[in-house]
């Protein structure tokens, strides 16, 4: 073979070896899903965490932080870790999953969401929520307004331990700041007092009317009803009044899987299909699905982390990590270095 035609013969064969692994690494990358965020989801990644520093400070010069200081409660000084217990206190949380709660990451996490389903500016969402997680109430909101869906939006004010549980802070003054200050607009249509039947009824008298007069403030109606039955009924009826093309459910109120006990799912995006492998119990959660209505919810928080690539109770960054990216950027990196060590790229034919 001619000297041109070996070097000819030499290049091709080494434009053809560095296309595999180009393939290769190109599916992995593909498959890894995007742990970097885009200059949109940074935006309203800041916005978030902009809005929990201004809140913090607020809450600051307000003395209504969980302790002088607050470094051990809110390290991260998002502005959304309560008190361990309170007259509006209904059940016990642990304070590791109120700050993963309260990472920004989250609002990005539900912007991607939206667009996994298909959403469109104007489609209509209808939002049940929970005071024990302000953080992720505060991070959807701002997904929801930033991508401009149509929101309906009932939320429940009593709150398990470390959410928007302080007496002189309930979830709708934590509200009212955010909106003065331009980082949310929206307000419930209505409320629920929370607690057994959503009606509180676990709660002392005090609690009621603390919560009472929170939601008469924030002028919004409370849903009332006589039992667990009649609040599941109110508010799958409100769900279907509004048709919308999503539902996101924030933690898991009485109404939101029932009066029997169950393992509740570990949260996500969930659908019909869904029912046949989850305890979805006999509550709104259920019912939603059962109409072909997506469901993306939000409740057990170390395992939803981890899923989504959010550091459970670390401190907030811009950038998803865990999961299959991880995976497939070792294996990408351990397929370069293989390739490189077995490319003869100097060798001469016949050697």
């Amino acid at each position: 073979m001619k000297p041109l035609d070996r070097y000819r013969f030499f290049e091709r064969r080494g434009r053809l070896s560095l296309l595999l692994p180009a393939i290769i690494l190109a599916t992995l990358w593909f498959f890894s899903g995007n742990p970097v965020l885009s200059q949109e989801e940074f935006d309203l990644w800041r916005k978030v965490k902009t809005g929990q520093e201004r809140l913090f400070s607020w809450r600051e010069a307000a003395g209504t932080l969980a302790s002088p200081d607050d470094s051990g409660a809110d390290p991260w000084r998002t502005g959304l870790i309560g008190i361990e217990w309170s007259p509006i206190t209904t059940t016990l949380g642990p304070v590791e999953a109120k700050r993963t709660a309260a990472d920004p990451l989250w609002s990005v996490y539900t912007l991607r969401r939206f667009r996994d389903t298909g959403l469109r500016k104007g489609d209509r969402v209808v939002l049940l929520s929970s005071s024990s997680f302000p953080g992720l109430v505060f991070s959807i909101l701002a997904a929801v307004e930033h991508y401009g869906l149509d929101l309906v939006w009932i939320h429940s004010l009593g709150s398990s331990t470390w959410g928007a549980n302080r007496p002189d802070l309930p979830w709708p003054r934590i509200a009212s700041f955010l909106r003065k200050e331009g980082f949310i607009s929206a307000r419930p249509e209505w409320y629920t007092l929370g607690g057994v039947n959503e009606t509180a009824l676990d709660m002392s008298p005090e609690g009621r009317e603390i919560l009472t007069l929170a939601a008469e403030e924030d002028k919004a109606p409370l849903l009332d009803a006589d039992n667990l039955d009649t609040m599941i009924s109110m508010k799958t009826g409100i769900v279907r009044s509004a048709a919308p093309r999503l539902v996101i459910l924030i933690g898991g109120s009485h109404s939101t899987f029932g009066g029997r006990e169950i393992v509740p799912p570990g949260g996500g995006l969930y659908d019909r299909t869904d029912l046949g492998r989850i305890d979805a119990g006999d509550g709104v959660f259920r019912k939603v699905l059962e109409d072909g209505i997506p469901v993306l919810h939000f409740l057990s928080m170390r395992s939803l982390s981890s899923a989504a690539g959010i550091p459970y109770d670390g401190r907030p960054l811009p950038r998803f990590r865990g999961g299959a990216g991880n995976l497939a950027s070792a294996a990408g990196l351990a397929f370069f270095f293989l390739f490189l060590i077995c490319f003869r790229r100097w060798a001469r034919d016949g050697q």
